[in-house]
């Protein structure tokens, strides 16, 4: 994707393509080095079971697992399971909350480099928008979580209570990019003036749309996969280049 002031973007063309679609967003073991445990107050043995049934959703998928699967995962009694997590769609909850909160660390990590603060204000949604889309490829199991968990909220009717941890942590990430594109309004290399968190919401949707669709593999011969991640540089090629080109 095209450079910006001299800056390198968030992902190299191609960098994407041959991107292992099937590995997942931790190692093995549970998880266990996942996100620290007080962004998400978890104690130790809630955070334990937690990124066991993470692990297991992870492989299987929510509907596949039993709450005595995740029981064994943990070593824990299915009754103490219980105590702690009175349903699977709690645990759900609690293991989409914590990958996410896994990827902001990461993100967090790099919002806070030299390099990052050095950059325009649309460099840095260029880069953002790559991290995105790199961290959906390289865990397709992530992805097809997501949509699962998706459809879950809404068959279950949870409430936004429910919700609130996991709420928090998307939020975190918009607030990164309007950062990022309000540096671009001060700094001109964001010339075009819109609402940016409408914005935000589209380009997100477009780039986990795909991403789903990835994830799910070809359904017609014209969907050409091959070359899917193109797909995703596209996106934020012309998310960025509308900010930065303005009106014509």
């Amino acid at each position: 994707m095209t450079d910006r002031k001299g800056a390198a973007s968030g992902f190299a063309p191609g960098a994407l393509d041959g991107a292992n679609w099937s590995r997942p967003l931790a190692g093995e073991g549970c998880l266990a080095d996942l996100a620290p445990t007080g962004r998400l107050r978890l104690g130790q043995f809630d955070l334990h079971v937690v990124e066991c049934a993470a692990e297991l959703f992870l492989r299987e998928g929510i509907a596949s697992v039993k709450m005595t699967d995740i029981a064994d995962a943990a070593q824990v009694g299915v009754a103490t399971l219980y105590r702690h997590f009175s349903t699977k769609t709690a645990l759900a909850v609690g293991a989409a909350t914590l990958m996410w909160s896994y990827f902001n660390d990461r993100i967090s990590s790099l919002v806070e480099s030299a390099e990052f603060l050095d950059m325009s204000g649309a460099q840095r949604l260029e880069r953002l928008l790559g991290e995105y889309a790199a961290s959906y490829v390289q865990n397709s199991s992530f992805v097809s979580f997501l949509d699962e968990f998706d459809h879950l909220v809404l068959s279950e009717g949870l409430q936004a209570d429910d919700l609130e941890a996991y709420g928090a942590q998307i939020d975190s990430f918009y607030l990164m990019f309007e950062d990022a594109y309000l540096l671009g309004r001060q700094d001109g290399s964001v010339v075009r003036e819109v609402d940016f968190r409408t914005f935000y919401t589209s380009v997100a949707h477009a780039l986990i749309g795909v991403a789903q669709k990835l994830s799910r593999g070809e359904v017609i011969s014209s969907d050409r996969f091959a070359n899917g991640t193109k797909e995703l540089e596209y996106i934020i090629d012309m998310a960025v280049s509308y900010l930065s080109q303005g009106t014509t």
